[in-house]
């Protein structure tokens, strides 16, 4: 029997707001068990560099953690994911890809991956 490995990646998201203004090593505390927790940082998971972020455009909506203006979002988050990134792992999915037909995701977000991490 071969080995299987499970391995539990989390980042919060815009409901997420008793995590909103900790810092990352304060949610991880949180966390129960073997949770790894990723908020605009990476971890090498055999041998797959994995980064992840919580961050989502703002939206007219009560749940706002881990939200900045969409404007902002290139330079504050999307640039900041390292180019040798293998797996991104985010709360606001990229336009077109796995977000409710387009009406969910960020078009800046899919500009970033195709752009620099292909």
């Amino acid at each position: 029997m071969s080995d299987v490995l499970y391995v539990q990646i989390f980042v919060a998201g815009n409901h997420e707001r008793s995590f909103d203004g900790r810092s990352a090593d304060e949610i991880h505390g949180a966390l129960h068990g073997t949770v790894t927790y990723l908020q605009d940082s990476w971890v090498e998971v055999e041998g797959l560099r994995v980064y992840g972020t919580p961050w989502t455009g703002e939206r007219f909506s009560p749940a706002d953690a881990f939200t900045v203006p969409y404007s902002e979002l290139d330079d504050a988050v999307w640039s900041n994911i390292p180019s040798d990134t293998q797996i991104l792992v985010t709360h606001c999915p990229p336009y077109g890809i796995m977000d409710d037909d387009g009406g969910l995701g960020c078009e800046r977000l899919r500009e970033a991956v195709f752009k620099r991490i292909r």
